[in-house]
Protein backbone atom coordinates (compact mmCIF):
# COMPACT_ATOMS: atom_id res chain seq x y z
CA UNK A 1 0.00 0.00 0.00
CA UNK A 2 3.15 2.63 0.11
CA UNK A 3 4.39 4.55 3.06
CA UNK A 4 1.49 6.23 5.14
CA UNK A 5 1.99 8.82 8.03
CA UNK A 6 0.10 6.28 10.47
CA UNK A 7 -1.08 7.89 13.61
CA UNK A 8 0.67 6.95 16.71
CA UNK A 9 -2.28 7.68 19.31
CA UNK A 10 -4.84 5.07 18.66
CA UNK A 11 -8.17 6.84 17.39
CA UNK A 12 -11.54 5.62 18.75
CA UNK A 13 -13.81 2.86 16.79
CA UNK A 14 -16.70 4.53 14.65
CA UNK A 15 -19.66 3.46 16.46
CA UNK A 16 -20.89 -0.10 14.45
CA UNK A 17 -24.63 0.93 15.61
CA UNK A 18 -24.70 4.20 13.94
CA UNK A 19 -22.43 3.14 10.55
CA UNK A 20 -24.78 1.11 9.11
CA UNK A 21 -27.56 3.86 9.38
CA UNK A 22 -27.63 7.27 7.27
CA UNK A 23 -24.56 6.48 5.56
CA UNK A 24 -25.60 8.13 2.11
CA UNK A 25 -23.77 11.55 2.77
CA UNK A 26 -20.55 9.33 2.22
CA UNK A 27 -21.61 7.91 -0.62
CA UNK A 28 -22.98 11.23 -1.70
CA UNK A 29 -19.68 12.95 -1.30
CA UNK A 30 -17.13 10.54 -2.87
CA UNK A 31 -19.65 9.99 -5.90
CA UNK A 32 -19.50 13.91 -6.22
CA UNK A 33 -15.99 13.75 -6.38
CA UNK A 34 -15.96 10.78 -8.65
CA UNK A 35 -18.26 12.55 -10.86
CA UNK A 36 -17.09 16.39 -10.51
CA UNK A 37 -14.00 16.10 -9.57
CA UNK A 38 -12.89 13.04 -11.42
CA UNK A 39 -8.90 14.07 -11.37
CA UNK A 40 -8.75 13.37 -7.75
CA UNK A 41 -9.07 9.69 -8.13
CA UNK A 42 -5.87 9.58 -10.02
CA UNK A 43 -3.43 9.86 -7.11
CA UNK A 44 -5.67 7.19 -5.28
CA UNK A 45 -5.06 5.45 -7.63
CA UNK A 46 -1.23 5.38 -7.62
CA UNK A 47 -1.17 5.42 -3.67
CA UNK A 48 -2.83 1.51 -3.77
CA UNK A 49 -1.74 0.55 -6.81
CA UNK A 50 1.86 1.88 -7.14
CA UNK A 51 1.60 3.29 -10.37
CA UNK A 52 2.61 6.59 -11.64
CA UNK A 53 -0.33 8.63 -13.90
CA UNK A 54 -0.30 12.14 -14.10
CA UNK A 55 -2.90 14.78 -13.79
CA UNK A 56 -2.12 14.62 -17.97
CA UNK A 57 -3.02 10.99 -18.67
CA UNK A 58 -5.67 10.23 -20.34
CA UNK A 59 -7.95 8.55 -18.66
CA UNK A 60 -12.10 7.54 -18.97
CA UNK A 61 -14.83 7.12 -16.84
CA UNK A 62 -17.48 4.24 -17.38
CA UNK A 63 -20.86 3.61 -16.45
CA UNK A 64 -21.20 2.56 -13.25
CA UNK A 65 -24.63 1.03 -13.25
CA UNK A 66 -24.90 -3.06 -14.22
CA UNK A 67 -27.65 -4.24 -15.02
CA UNK A 68 -28.52 -8.14 -13.82
CA UNK A 69 -30.94 -10.32 -13.76
CA UNK A 70 -31.98 -9.57 -9.85
CA UNK A 71 -31.53 -6.09 -10.55
CA UNK A 72 -29.39 -3.00 -10.68
CA UNK A 73 -25.27 -2.80 -9.13
CA UNK A 74 -24.49 0.37 -8.81
CA UNK A 75 -20.72 0.80 -8.21
CA UNK A 76 -19.15 3.87 -6.45
CA UNK A 77 -16.02 5.12 -9.44
CA UNK A 78 -15.20 2.93 -12.32
CA UNK A 79 -11.89 4.45 -14.46
CA UNK A 80 -10.18 3.67 -17.23
CA UNK A 81 -6.36 4.27 -17.70
CA UNK A 82 -4.99 3.13 -20.94
CA UNK A 83 -5.82 -0.70 -20.90
CA UNK A 84 -6.38 -0.74 -17.36
CA UNK A 85 -9.59 -0.65 -15.42
CA UNK A 86 -9.91 0.67 -12.01
CA UNK A 87 -13.02 -0.01 -9.78
CA UNK A 88 -13.23 2.19 -6.55
CA UNK A 89 -15.68 1.99 -3.57
CA UNK A 90 -16.13 4.19 -0.75
CA UNK A 91 -17.20 2.50 2.63
CA UNK A 92 -17.67 3.66 5.99
CA UNK A 93 -19.09 0.95 8.52
CA UNK A 94 -17.09 -2.46 8.59
CA UNK A 95 -19.34 -5.41 6.67
CA UNK A 96 -18.14 -9.51 6.73
CA UNK A 97 -19.73 -9.92 3.28
CA UNK A 98 -17.80 -7.00 1.52
CA UNK A 99 -15.57 -9.33 -0.61
CA UNK A 100 -18.52 -10.84 -1.59
CA UNK A 101 -20.01 -7.63 -2.86
CA UNK A 102 -16.45 -6.52 -4.26
CA UNK A 103 -16.66 -9.49 -6.21
CA UNK A 104 -20.43 -9.06 -7.68
CA UNK A 105 -19.54 -5.93 -8.62
CA UNK A 106 -16.29 -6.93 -10.40
CA UNK A 107 -17.42 -9.58 -12.03
CA UNK A 108 -20.11 -7.35 -13.72
CA UNK A 109 -17.43 -4.80 -14.78
CA UNK A 110 -15.50 -7.61 -16.03
CA UNK A 111 -18.22 -9.40 -18.30
CA UNK A 112 -19.21 -5.76 -19.42
CA UNK A 113 -15.95 -5.52 -20.58
CA UNK A 114 -15.01 -8.98 -21.77
CA UNK A 115 -13.62 -9.54 -25.63
CA UNK A 116 -13.57 -12.05 -27.93
CA UNK A 117 -10.45 -13.13 -29.14
CA UNK A 118 -9.62 -14.58 -32.24
CA UNK A 119 -8.55 -17.84 -31.48
CA UNK A 120 -12.82 -18.20 -30.60
CA UNK A 121 -12.19 -17.83 -27.07
CA UNK A 122 -13.47 -15.04 -24.52
CA UNK A 123 -11.02 -13.14 -22.70
CA UNK A 124 -12.92 -11.94 -18.98
CA UNK A 125 -10.34 -9.60 -17.09
CA UNK A 126 -11.40 -8.55 -13.46
CA UNK A 127 -10.78 -4.46 -12.55
CA UNK A 128 -7.87 -3.59 -10.33
CA UNK A 129 -10.07 -2.71 -7.45
CA UNK A 130 -9.76 -1.23 -3.85
CA UNK A 131 -12.03 -0.31 -1.01
CA UNK A 132 -11.99 3.27 0.64
CA UNK A 133 -12.69 3.11 4.56
CA UNK A 134 -13.88 6.45 5.84
CA UNK A 135 -14.04 5.76 9.08
CA UNK A 136 -11.98 4.78 12.66
CA UNK A 137 -11.85 1.17 12.32
CA UNK A 138 -9.80 -1.86 14.60
CA UNK A 139 -8.66 -4.51 13.00
CA UNK A 140 -8.76 -3.88 9.14
CA UNK A 141 -6.96 -6.26 7.45
CA UNK A 142 -4.86 -5.11 4.16
CA UNK A 143 -6.89 -6.74 1.88
CA UNK A 144 -10.45 -8.34 1.75
CA UNK A 145 -9.79 -11.75 0.46
CA UNK A 146 -12.06 -15.00 -0.68
CA UNK A 147 -10.93 -18.51 -2.59
CA UNK A 148 -12.98 -18.96 -5.93
CA UNK A 149 -13.55 -22.68 -6.63
CA UNK A 150 -13.76 -23.76 -10.33
CA UNK A 151 -15.42 -27.14 -10.92
CA UNK A 152 -12.48 -28.01 -12.31
CA UNK A 153 -10.63 -27.76 -9.61
CA UNK A 154 -8.84 -24.85 -9.98
CA UNK A 155 -8.87 -21.97 -6.55
CA UNK A 156 -7.88 -18.47 -7.03
CA UNK A 157 -7.47 -16.12 -4.42
CA UNK A 158 -9.43 -13.18 -5.33
CA UNK A 159 -7.86 -9.94 -2.83
CA UNK A 160 -8.93 -6.49 -2.78
CA UNK A 161 -6.48 -4.08 -1.08
CA UNK A 162 -7.98 -1.84 1.45
CA UNK A 163 -6.48 1.64 2.31
CA UNK A 164 -7.58 3.35 5.22
CA UNK A 165 -8.63 7.10 5.64
CA UNK A 166 -6.90 7.27 9.37
CA UNK A 167 -4.21 6.54 8.58
CA UNK A 168 -3.05 9.99 6.47
CA UNK A 169 -2.54 13.20 8.76
CA UNK A 170 -2.97 16.55 6.63
CA UNK A 171 0.26 16.36 5.59
CA UNK A 172 0.23 13.62 4.15
CA UNK A 173 -2.61 13.78 2.47
CA UNK A 174 -1.01 16.97 0.58
CA UNK A 175 2.07 15.34 0.15
CA UNK A 176 0.61 12.49 -1.60
CA UNK A 177 -2.03 15.11 -3.47
CA UNK A 178 -5.52 12.74 -1.93
CA UNK A 179 -7.43 15.61 -1.71
CA UNK A 180 -9.95 13.00 -1.95
CA UNK A 181 -9.53 12.13 1.42
CA UNK A 182 -9.94 16.23 2.99
CA UNK A 183 -13.80 15.85 3.41
CA UNK A 184 -13.46 12.46 5.66
CA UNK A 185 -10.80 14.11 7.85
CA UNK A 186 -13.37 15.40 10.23
CA UNK A 187 -14.36 11.35 11.15
CA UNK A 188 -11.22 11.34 13.00
CA UNK A 189 -12.29 13.40 15.42
CA UNK A 190 -16.06 11.61 15.16
CA UNK A 191 -15.79 9.65 18.66
CA UNK A 192 -14.29 12.88 20.32
CA UNK A 193 -17.36 15.07 19.06
CA UNK A 194 -20.13 12.80 19.99
CA UNK A 195 -18.54 11.79 23.82
CA UNK A 196 -16.73 14.24 25.09
CA UNK A 197 -16.43 16.92 22.75
CA UNK A 198 -15.31 19.94 25.62
CA UNK A 199 -11.68 18.83 26.00
CA UNK A 200 -10.11 22.18 25.38
CA UNK A 201 -6.94 20.69 23.82
CA UNK A 202 -8.56 18.30 22.15
CA UNK A 203 -10.99 21.14 20.87
CA UNK A 204 -7.85 23.43 19.98
CA UNK A 205 -6.09 20.37 18.19
CA UNK A 206 -9.25 19.86 15.60
CA UNK A 207 -9.33 23.32 14.73
CA UNK A 208 -5.83 23.80 13.92
CA UNK A 209 -5.42 20.81 11.83
CA UNK A 210 -8.60 22.42 9.99
CA UNK A 211 -6.42 25.52 10.22
CA UNK A 212 -3.58 23.67 8.02
CA UNK A 213 -6.09 22.09 5.75
CA UNK A 214 -7.47 25.36 4.99
CA UNK A 215 -4.16 26.80 4.73
CA UNK A 216 -2.85 24.22 2.54
CA UNK A 217 -5.78 24.18 -0.13
CA UNK A 218 -5.46 27.78 -0.16
CA UNK A 219 -1.43 27.40 -1.06
CA UNK A 220 -2.47 24.59 -3.56
CA UNK A 221 -5.30 26.84 -5.49
CA UNK A 222 -2.46 29.87 -5.70
CA UNK A 223 -0.26 27.45 -7.07
CA UNK A 224 -2.37 25.31 -9.74
CA UNK A 225 -4.92 27.88 -10.23
CA UNK A 226 -7.88 26.31 -9.42
CA UNK A 227 -10.18 28.12 -7.00
CA UNK A 228 -13.02 26.43 -8.42
CA UNK A 229 -11.49 23.20 -6.92
CA UNK A 230 -10.44 24.73 -3.46
CA UNK A 231 -14.11 25.72 -3.15
CA UNK A 232 -15.96 22.87 -4.47
CA UNK A 233 -13.77 20.88 -1.53
CA UNK A 234 -14.37 23.48 1.02
CA UNK A 235 -18.42 22.54 0.57
CA UNK A 236 -17.78 18.89 0.45
CA UNK A 237 -16.27 19.45 3.94
CA UNK A 238 -18.37 21.12 5.33
CA UNK A 239 -21.13 18.94 4.20
CA UNK A 240 -19.83 16.03 6.55
CA UNK A 241 -18.88 18.63 8.84
CA UNK A 242 -22.26 19.52 9.76
CA UNK A 243 -23.32 15.89 9.65
CA UNK A 244 -20.77 14.57 12.31
CA UNK A 245 -21.05 18.11 14.48
CA UNK A 246 -23.75 18.11 17.19
CA UNK A 247 -25.63 21.33 16.29
CA UNK A 248 -25.04 22.24 19.83
CA UNK A 249 -21.20 22.06 19.48
CA UNK A 250 -19.41 25.10 19.57
CA UNK A 251 -16.71 23.11 17.31
CA UNK A 252 -19.27 24.03 14.66
CA UNK A 253 -19.12 27.33 14.67
CA UNK A 254 -15.62 27.47 14.79
CA UNK A 255 -14.83 25.67 11.71
CA UNK A 256 -17.13 27.31 9.84
CA UNK A 257 -15.62 30.47 10.64
CA UNK A 258 -12.25 28.73 9.63
CA UNK A 259 -13.70 27.02 6.33
CA UNK A 260 -16.31 29.13 5.30
CA UNK A 261 -15.07 32.17 5.32
CA UNK A 262 -12.29 31.43 3.16
CA UNK A 263 -15.23 30.12 0.50
CA UNK A 264 -17.15 33.48 0.79
CA UNK A 265 -13.81 35.38 -0.06
CA UNK A 266 -12.45 33.48 -3.01
CA UNK A 267 -16.25 33.22 -4.65
CA UNK A 268 -16.85 36.82 -4.27
CA UNK A 269 -12.83 37.71 -5.43
CA UNK A 270 -13.78 35.54 -8.79
CA UNK A 271 -17.16 36.58 -9.14
CA UNK A 272 -16.08 40.35 -9.13
CA UNK A 273 -13.09 39.82 -11.58
CA UNK A 274 -15.62 38.79 -13.86
CA UNK A 275 -18.31 41.43 -13.00
CA UNK A 276 -14.82 43.94 -13.98
CA UNK A 277 -14.40 42.10 -17.17
CA UNK A 278 -18.34 42.58 -17.90
CA UNK A 279 -18.33 46.36 -16.76
CA UNK A 280 -15.27 47.24 -18.77
CA UNK A 281 -17.15 45.10 -21.90
CA UNK A 282 -20.20 47.84 -21.17
CA UNK A 283 -17.91 50.75 -20.79
CA UNK A 284 -17.32 50.84 -24.38
CA UNK A 285 -20.60 51.85 -25.00
CA UNK A 286 -21.89 53.67 -21.83
CA UNK A 287 -18.57 55.21 -20.38
CA UNK A 288 -15.77 52.72 -18.88
CA UNK A 289 -16.59 54.05 -15.06
CA UNK A 290 -19.61 53.84 -15.01
CA UNK A 291 -20.01 50.35 -17.02
CA UNK A 292 -16.83 49.15 -13.92
CA UNK A 293 -19.10 50.17 -11.31
CA UNK A 294 -22.34 48.86 -12.82
CA UNK A 295 -20.20 45.33 -13.63
CA UNK A 296 -18.97 45.42 -9.64
CA UNK A 297 -22.98 46.00 -8.45
CA UNK A 298 -23.72 42.81 -10.77
CA UNK A 299 -21.10 40.63 -10.07
CA UNK A 300 -22.09 40.97 -6.12
CA UNK A 301 -25.45 40.04 -7.06
CA UNK A 302 -23.96 37.03 -9.07
CA UNK A 303 -21.90 36.28 -6.15
CA UNK A 304 -24.78 36.32 -3.29
CA UNK A 305 -26.70 34.24 -6.06
CA UNK A 306 -23.84 31.52 -6.16
CA UNK A 307 -23.29 31.48 -2.28
CA UNK A 308 -26.58 30.95 -1.97
CA UNK A 309 -26.61 27.86 -4.30
CA UNK A 310 -23.57 26.27 -2.83
CA UNK A 311 -25.36 26.36 0.42
CA UNK A 312 -24.18 29.09 2.41
CA UNK A 313 -26.84 30.70 5.21
CA UNK A 314 -28.20 34.24 5.06
CA UNK A 315 -25.60 35.22 8.03
CA UNK A 316 -22.43 33.49 5.95
CA UNK A 317 -22.98 35.89 3.36
CA UNK A 318 -24.05 39.15 5.57
CA UNK A 319 -20.48 38.78 6.66
CA UNK A 320 -19.72 40.06 3.34
CA UNK A 321 -22.26 41.20 1.39
CA UNK A 322 -25.00 44.22 2.62
CA UNK A 323 -29.06 42.73 3.82
CA UNK A 324 -30.06 45.43 0.70
CA UNK A 325 -27.21 43.67 -1.89
CA UNK A 326 -28.44 39.70 -0.51
CA UNK A 327 -32.79 41.03 -0.57
CA UNK A 328 -31.49 42.22 -4.31
CA UNK A 329 -29.95 38.99 -5.12
CA UNK A 330 -32.83 36.92 -3.82
CA UNK A 331 -35.19 39.00 -5.81
CA UNK A 332 -33.45 38.71 -9.04
CA UNK A 333 -33.50 34.70 -8.23
CA UNK A 334 -37.30 34.82 -8.03
CA UNK A 335 -37.63 36.71 -11.19
CA UNK A 336 -35.67 34.34 -13.15
CA UNK A 337 -37.69 31.44 -11.77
Amino acid sequence: MGNTDIVTAPLSDANEKNTTEHSTIFDDVFRTIAQKMPQLLIPLINEVFHTSYSDKDHFEQLRNEHYEKFGTVVTDSIIRIGNHIYHLECQSSKDKTMVIRMFEYDISIAIEHASFESNDIWEIEFPQSCVLYIRNHRSLPDFHEAIVKFADGQKIRYRVPIIQAKKYTVDRIFEKRLLILLPYHILRYEHFLKHNGTDLKRVQHLLDDFRKVNRKLEETSEKEQKSHLYMDMIVLIEEIADYIIPEDNQIRKGLGEIMGGKILKLRSEELLELGEARGEARGEARGEARGRLTGLHEAKIDAIQNMIDLGLTREQILRKYSPEEYEEAINSMSVKA
